[in-house]
C-alpha cells in the first residue's frame, strides 16, 4: 500500500476516534461499571475498540493486530497498547444494552438533523455461530439435538427490529427478542425507544408485516410522522378493512341504538 495512501486511511480511523469520544462523553456513558473494575482500560476505550473493529470488519484477533500497529490510533485513545482479543470479545457480552441505546440516540443527535426519516424493519439469525457442520456431527454422536430449541416444528432463532434513519443510514434503535413471532408488535416498541431525543419525525416506512391500526396510529397522532405501509390484505378482497374512524363510527351508532 502506498504510504500516502496509508496516512489517509489512518487519517480516517483517528477522525473515529475523535467523533466516537464526543459522542461517548455526549452520552454520559461510564468510564467503568464497577469500582472494582481495573484502572487499565476504561469501557469508553471499549466500545471505541468495537467500533473500530466493525469499522474494518476483521475478527478480534486480527482487528487487535491490525490497532498495535497504528500510533497514532493509540495515542488519540491515551493508550500504550491495544487490549487482548479476548478482553474486547468479554466486554461485547457483559456491556449494558440501556448504556448502548443512549449511545445510539447520541449518535443521531450528533447527527444535527432537524427532522427524521425512518425505517422498520426486523430479520432473525442464529443465536450461535457455530458451524453447520460442528452440529451435525455433534447430533449424529450423541444421540441428541445440537441446534437451538424448536416451537411448533420451528426452529428458534433471535430476531431483531431496528429503526434507521434512511438519509444518514443511522441505526436509531434497536429491539431483541426470540423469534419467530409477528413483526407488528414490535413496530411501536422500536418507535418509542426514538422518541426519546427531541428531534421530530417526518416519515416512518415500513412492509406490509407492520400493518395495523395501531402501528398507523401511533406513528401519526403520537409521533405527528406520515405512515407508509403497504396494506397486508389488499389482494384478498374478502376480508373487511376497517380504519380508526370506520371504528368510531360504528361504535356510535351501537351506543345510540
Amino acid at each position: 500500500m502506498p504510504q500516502d495512501e496509508g496516512n489517509a486511511r489512518q487519517n480516517k480511523l483517528v477522525r473515529i476516534v475523535v467523533r466516537m469520544s464526543k459522542v461517548l462523553k455526549r452520552a454520559r456513558y461510564p468510564h467503568r461499571q464497577s469500582k472494582y473494575a481495573n484502572h487499565i482500560y476504561d469501557d469508553r476505550q471499549h466500545v471505541i475498540l468495537l467500533a473500530l473493529r466493525q469499522h474494518l470488519r476483521k475478527s478480534y484477533r486480527d482487528a487487535c493486530d491490525i490497532l498495535e500497529a497504528c500510533d497514532s490510533i493509540l495515542e488519540a485513545l491515551g493508550l500504550t497498547r491495544v487490549p487482548h482479543w479476548t478482553t474486547l470479545q468479554k466486554f461485547s457480552k457483559r456491556a449494558d444494552m440501556r448504556r448502548l441505546e443512549r449511545l445510539l440516540l447520541a449518535c443521531l443527535d450528533d447527527a444535527r438533523l432537524r427532522v427524521l426519516d425512518l425505517a422498520v424493519d426486523s430479520t432473525g439469525f442464529s443465536p450461535t455461530a457455530a458451524s453447520i457442520h460442528y452440529v451435525r456431527t455433534l447430533e449424529r454422536r450423541t444421540g441428541k439435538p445440537g441446534r437451538p430449541p424448536y416451537r411448533r416444528g420451528v426452529k428458534s432463532y433471535l430476531k431483531q427490529t431496528m429503526a434507521v434513519e434512511t438519509r444518514r443510514q443511522l441505526i436509531a434503535a434497536v429491539k431483541f427478542r426470540q423469534g419467530p413471532a409477528n413483526d407488528s408488535p414490535d413496530f411501536i416498541r422500536v418507535l418509542k425507544k426514538v422518541s426519546l431525543t427531541d428531534q421530530p419525525v417526518r416519515v416512518v416506512v415500513a412492509d406490509k408485516g407492520y400493518d395495523s391500526e395501531r402501528n398507523h396510529e401511533y406513528a401519526q397522532k403520537v409521533l405527528g410522522a406520515r405512515s407508509v405501509i403497504p396494506v397486508r390484505a389488499a389482494d384478498r378482497p374478502l376480508i373487511k378493512m376497517r380504519g380508526a374512524e370506520e371504528e368510531a363510527e360504528e361504535e356510535a351508532e351501537e351506543m345510540l341504538r
